[in-house]
């Protein structure tokens, strides 16, 4: 009896999809709410925090939203029109198109990652620090799994591409819309 408790205890727990699935939910929900928020569309605020991080290509932010080149590059159109960001040709190839943020957009950009933070307060208020780092931690091995998992099953990548940005800790770059 006690050997098969034993072996009971050291099987893998099932993977706890119905957390994680309401936790992607939940999320997308936020992230919405807080872009209509903002003034913006979802798919805006996602090229604004990415954009955060530096001047990029077309070709970067296309890569780090998981979207298709002519797709960013009819939101940062989108985004140009509103005065949040303006394009300009790259250093030393002309022929590279930069999109850079307008003050405007960054600080469109701060106040929606404002919004979403504040979201997360009354939880954190709760939470020792010990318990929020480890959710941290938790929650980032969960990502580097699933952003490994991805880039195996994906297609290889020409080798002249460079390797895209990586999102700043707290862009909330969600990806993929």
């Amino acid at each position: 009896m006690a050997d098969e408790r034993t072996t009971q205890s050291l099987r893998p727990v099932p993977l706890p999809r119905a957390a994680l699935g309401r936790l992607r939910v939940a999320l997308d929900e936020a992230f919405a709410h807080a872009s209509r928020e903002s003034g913006l569309s979802a798919q805006q605020a996602e090229l604004l925090c990415a954009a955060m991080m530096r001047q990029c290509s077309i070709g970067d932010l296309a890569q780090v939203l998981h979207c298709d080149r002519s797709n960013v590059s009819r939101l940062v159109d989108r985004a140009a029109s509103r005065g949040l960001v303006h394009r300009r040709g790259g250093q030393p190839d002309g022929r590279v198109t930069v999109v850079e943020l307008t003050s405007d957009g960054q600080r469109l950009a701060q106040g929606f990652i404002e919004t979403l933070e504040s979201k997360l307060e009354p939880l954190l208020a709760r939470w020792s620090a010990k318990r929020q780092q480890a959710a941290v931690e938790t929650l980032s091995e969960i990502a580097e799994t699933l952003e490994d998992a991805t880039r195996q099953t994906a297609a290889p990548e020409p080798v002249a591409e460079p390797t895209p940005p990586e999102p700043p800790a707290g862009a909330w770059v969600v990806g993929g819309r």
